[in-house]
């Protein structure tokens, strides 16, 4: 099985990628903590500056992404090794992170492999995402009349929008719901029109053209595609909610802004509430993400940016104190062997035979590679095996000697060659 994994992708391209999906863990943590001191510190500011901020973020951690993995690219690929320790200790945390860290190089291939299907898989889902929003716009629409139309264009002039906006009425979908980018469209449900009065009607279509004047189709097309990459990756998930929800406010505050008249907004928000579980997942709808209504009404009520959750405060507090924990326990060999220098902190026995071994095994680790890369001449090949205390595969053994004697012959053929032609010129022509 590993021989057709190798074979599906190239070895370095598998650990490139391997390594800066393992990058992107750590740098979601930090994108965590960024995020909630954002969260924190931009309580009293409008929704279109914390919404700002958290897609400046993901934008951050898209292109921290792909310079991650060039670097990765052009890198060999190296972990620290674990060594056998003859103390009675137990293995602390690092020695642990090491062994799955080794594991995880070794099983390189079947984990990029897992992660491509489950991209591929998503991708797909993603597609029938997009699909089914294109059947929206030509099953069972309607035009609206020309005076709804008039309107759509006076609001959509107002709020400096200068793509011509196209409004439909669908008995598809039951909540106002703005399509596309280019050509951007308002599907709205049957018989709204009739069922609430005309300045509520004039908030709804407000709140859609601020989401296609504020191009956000094109912020939600990213964050897709970056939920589809980053499926493991529970911070990137989390600033995407986010996102989502800062979006919606900020399509409010326009709402509302343009009205003059919250209560009469509210009021048509509540009104389609009931209908949430039917917007298109792709598509920007009235009442954004499910369960997120109550939180855009208590907002406009109270005039109050939310903040974090007791939820969000703990795990972000358990996160810091981990990290904190783990960096502490980080043992400091690079440290000791300056200390070692000094004659006023000699090292104690122990923990020079761990730096020792360490060493040692890096090594070790870097010979390895460059005999099984072929670019190792006969000092290196000799050190390498001469190591005690660091153990050999058989196979790796065996690959070096059957090496040599190609080698060998293949000198020793090319000598007799050239005797053969010396000889033959030395022999006068008649």
């Amino acid at each position: 099985m590993g021989n057709n994994l190798q074979q599906l992708l190239p070895e370095n391209i598998a650990q490139a990628l391997c390594r800066t999906l393992l990058h992107s863990l750590w740098q979601g943590l930090i994108l965590a903590m960024l995020t909630g001191l954002i969260m924190l510190f931009t309580r009293r500011s409008s929704a279109a500056k914390r919404y700002r901020w958290l897609v400046g973020m993901l934008y951050l951690f898209s292109i921290s992404f792909f310079f991650t993995l060039a670097a990765c690219l052009n890198s060999p690929p190296h972990i620290d090794a674990i060594t056998s320790n003859n103390s009675t200790a137990s293995p602390d945390i690092w020695e642990v992170l090491n062994y799955n860290l080794l594991y995880i190089q070794k099983h390189a291939g079947l984990i990029v492999l897992i992660w491509l299907l489950v991209v591929c898989m998503r991708s797909f889902k993603m597609l029938f995402g997009f699909y089914v929003i294109e059947r929206l716009k030509r099953t069972r629409v309607s035009r609206m009349g020309a005076a709804w139309e008039q309107k759509v264009n006076t609001l959509a002039q107002t709020m400096g929008i200068k793509r011509a906006v196209s409004l439909l009425e669908s008995a598809v979908v039951k909540v106002p719901v703005a399509i596309g980018y280019l050509k951007p469209l308002i599907l709205i449900p049957v018989g709204m029109v009739n069922a609430l009065g005309m300045q509520e009607v004039e908030a709804i279509l407000l709140h859609e053209l601020a989401h296609i004047c504020r191009r956000d189709s094109l912020v939600n097309l990213l964050q897709n595609f970056v939920e589809t990459i980053f499926f493991f990756n529970p911070a990137v998930l989390w600033l995407s909610s986010l996102i989502r929800t800062e979006r919606e406010h900020c399509c409010d505050d326009v709402a509302v802004s343009h009205t003059k008249n919250k209560v009469r907004y509210i009021s048509a928000l509540v009104h389609f509430e009931e209908y949430a579980h039917s917007s298109p997942g792709y598509a920007l709808a009235l009442t954004g993400k499910k369960g997120g209504m109550l939180q855009r009404l208590e907002r406009m009520a109270a005039n109050r940016n939310r903040s974090l959750n007791k939820l969000e405060m703990t795990g972000l507090a358990l996160l810091v104190l981990l990290s904190s924990l783990f960096i502490a326990a980080r043992p400091g060999p690079e440290l000791a062997s300056i200390a070692s220098k000094s004659a006023s902190a000699p090292l104690s026995p122990e923990l020079r035979k761990y730096v020792h071994n360490k060493e040692l095994a890096a090594r070790k680790q870097f010979l390895e590679q460059k005999i099984a890369a072929g670019t190792a001449n006969k000092a290196e090949a000799l050190e390498f095996f001469g190591y005690k205390g660091v153990p050999v595969s058989p196979e790796l053994r065996k690959y070096y000697q059957e090496r040599e004697l190609a080698t060998g012959r293949r000198l020793r053929a090319e000598e007799a060659a050239r005797r053969r032609t010396r000889l033959a010129d030395s022999i006068p022509k008649k």
